[in-house]
């Protein structure tokens, strides 16, 4: 929180607008400018200029058959601005700086040795990012860790097997002087899953190690008092016989049954040769997905009905290894007992992407979209 005057906050304001203005109307000219916003000439003017000095914008020369003098066009520096993002999962804890245009600048991945300190491991990505990002304007860092998130304070206050409860991420980072955002590793795919805009509510489920989710209604992410909307693997299964333990402290959770590593611990086998059975036809093999199919669908459909989603969409390691077969299953046990007049019209893959360019897009998006949520003393 910063103190601030009136005159300097309306300058910030006419500032971030005039920014978030060539962020989204790409290549735009003054006068354009100074007809969105009602601000004066001479207000553009010496803003842009600024802005300019600043390295945050730049002119250009747009082709105009017209004759005489072309005007100068503006637009975002996007080569001289970058972000990093970073994750952390169980497996590995990878970092990438990206431009503003979202191509890559380096990237770094450490597998995880758990005998180092997480923290000491991020640190030490982190700052690799920035001496690579040398010369350039660091927007932030996004970092994604799997596990329930305070993302408004920076603590994680669960993680799964990364010794991170209760750290304040946030305050780890203070010395870099750099604004850092943490968030949900499902959530952020949510939140910059930009090409479903017209998907209003959804369900983004993420199968691996665990099973996390998230909930956009309404084109917003669903969020709670303890930051724990969307742990869809600790709803509980009732058409199983025989509850298991769950590390939650309560028995017969999702994640006992559905989960890579209960599915391992019941077979015996790592997931990767289970999915190399079921694919030659293994009866046995293809028994255990139709189960994991059947354990999926029945919270899930319950959910779709009270929220009335229009979709489910499905990501991680378990879809990638079992792709189409698995979703089908799970799009029919859905189907066939969901009422009627309901609003789902099925499955979608989220597949092929890079969560390290998803929060640095993140970032970028949140620097010149999001200037209106910061709060000023």
């Amino acid at each position: 929180m910063r103190k601030i005057t009136s005159p300097d906050l309306m300058k910030i304001n006419n500032r971030r607008r005039i920014l978030e203005i060539i962020y989204t109307e790409k290549n735009i000219y003054r006068a354009q400018i100074a007809d969105m916003t009602n601000m004066s000439n001479q207000t553009i003017t010496n803003l842009v200029k600024e802005l300019i000095n600043e390295g945050m914008v730049e002119e250009i020369t747009l082709e105009n058959k017209a004759l005489g003098r072309n005007p100068m066009a503006l637009s975002i520096r996007y080569k001289q601005l970058c972000s990093i993002g970073v994750e952390i999962s169980v497996e590995s804890i990878n970092a990438g700086l990206y431009d503003a245009a979202g191509n890559e600048i380096n990237k770094l991945n450490i597998i995880r040795d758990i005998n180092r300190n997480v923290i000491d491991v991020l640190k030490e990505v982190i700052g690799k990012m920035i001496k690579s990002a040398e010369g350039l304007r660091i927007l932030g860092i996004a970092i994604s860790v799997e596990g329930i998130v305070d993302d408004r304070n920076g603590v994680v206050i669960k993680s799964k097997n990364l010794d991170l409860d209760g750290i304040n991420i946030l305050s780890e980072l203070e010395y870099l002087d750099i604004p850092v955002q943490i968030k949900n590793d499902v959530n952020i795919l949510a939140e910059t899953d930009y090409g479903r805009e017209q998907t209003n509510n959804y369900m983004l489920i993420k199968l691996g190690g665990g099973i996390g989710a998230a909930l956009v209604l309404n084109g917003n992410l669903l969020r709670s008092s303890n930051n724990a909307a969307g742990e869809f693997g600790h709803v509980r299964l009732y058409s199983v016989s025989n509850l298991k333990a769950c590390k939650c402290g309560q028995y017969g959770c999702l994640t006992t049954e559905a989960s890579i590593t209960a599915i391992e611990e019941k077979t015996g086998m790592p997931v990767e040769e289970l999915a190399r059975l079921y694919q030659s036809g293994d009866s046995k093999a293809r028994k255990v997905i139709k189960e994991i199919a059947g354990y999926i669908s029945e919270p899930l459909t319950n959910i779709i009905a009270i929220l009335d989603l229009d979709k489910v969409i499905f990501t991680g390691k378990l879809v990638d290894l079992f792709g189409d077969e698995l979703t089908c299953m799970l799009e029919e046990d859905i189907n066939q007992n969901l009422n009627k007049w309901s609003s789902f019209k099925g499955i979608d893959v989220l597949n092929d992407y890079d969560i390290t360019a998803r929060c640095a897009h993140y970032v970028v998006n949140n620097f010149f979209l999001k200037w209106k949520d910061e709060t000023y003393d």
